[in-house]
């Protein structure tokens, strides 16, 4: 009988052991489907998170390339008009009133709102995505931030310049010059195009005259600053483009 009882004992830890090298395989195996199973995930992740910066950065590249343009277009407005107001100012001390049409144009470019159409809506949006951080390239994080830095300076020059000639053209409307120059009292304008203004030796003596000069100096004395912002602007967006374009081929 004792036998029969050792034979049974020793068929139970047998089967026991079986069980536990059963069990520890069965651990093993789902530890490892786990495993797999992060893996692939972790890579479709960043699979994921490359298309979304990809989509992102082809869309703030497009918004480079326009303010590029719009910068090369504002810098030439500017260069332009700041030599034409010089040429007026001349004229205008020298009693000259040949060009009646240049000098309404001069001053009008002045008083006259310049609109800007930087586009930053694809960097906001990749700020406000979270997606941000998942770019590596750092130098490229800091040249976005540079770049979006000078539009916004580029935008408060033009702002400042805007509202101090917005509030010079209201002391020349209230001071009568603008009636006077205009002749709006005697002429129907329908044109800003075309010549509306009679500029002459007697407006001279207006007080709004110094006003006018003021305009004038600010306006030819551009190629002191703003058009310098523009042409680092324009030197950035290059720069800009081709470091994204080398970071697309990378992703």
């Amino acid at each position: 009988m004792s036998f029969k009882l050792l034979k049974i004992a020793r068929s139970n830890q047998k089967n026991s052991s079986g069980y536990l090298k059963y069990a520890i395989g069965e651990i093993i195996l789902v530890a490892l489907g786990i495993l797999i199973a992060l893996q692939v995930n972790n890579m479709n992740q960043s699979r994921l998170e490359k298309k979304a910066l990809k989509n992102y950065f082809e869309k703030i590249k497009s918004n480079v390339q326009l303010d590029m343009e719009e910068s090369k277009n504002l810098l030439k407005f500017r260069t332009d008009h700041a030599h034409a107001c010089n040429e007026v100012s001349e004229m205008l001390i020298n009693n000259d009133f040949s060009n009646q049409l240049k000098i309404q144009q001069s001053i009008f470019d002045m008083i006259i709102e310049k609109q800007l159409n930087y586009n930053r809506s694809a960097f906001e949006s990749l700020k406000s995505s979270g997606y941000l951080r998942h770019l590596h390239k750092k130098s490229l994080e800091k040249l976005m931030y540079s770049y979006y830095d000078q539009v916004d300076e580029i935008e408060m020059f033009e702002i400042d310049q805007r509202d101090w000639a917005n509030a010079l053209e209201l002391e020349l409307d209230k001071n009568g010059f603008i009636y006077e120059w205009t002749q709006i009292g005697e002429k129907v304008h329908k044109n800003l195009f075309t010549q509306i203004s009679w500029y002459t030796k007697t407006l001279k003596s207006h007080e709004g005259h110094k006003i006018i000069m003021r305009l004038l100096f600010r306006g030819g004395s551009n190629t002191s600053l703003l058009t310098g912002l523009y042409e680092n602007h324009i030197q950035s967006s290059k720069k800009l483009l081709e470091e994204m374009d080398l970071y697309l081929k990378e992703l």
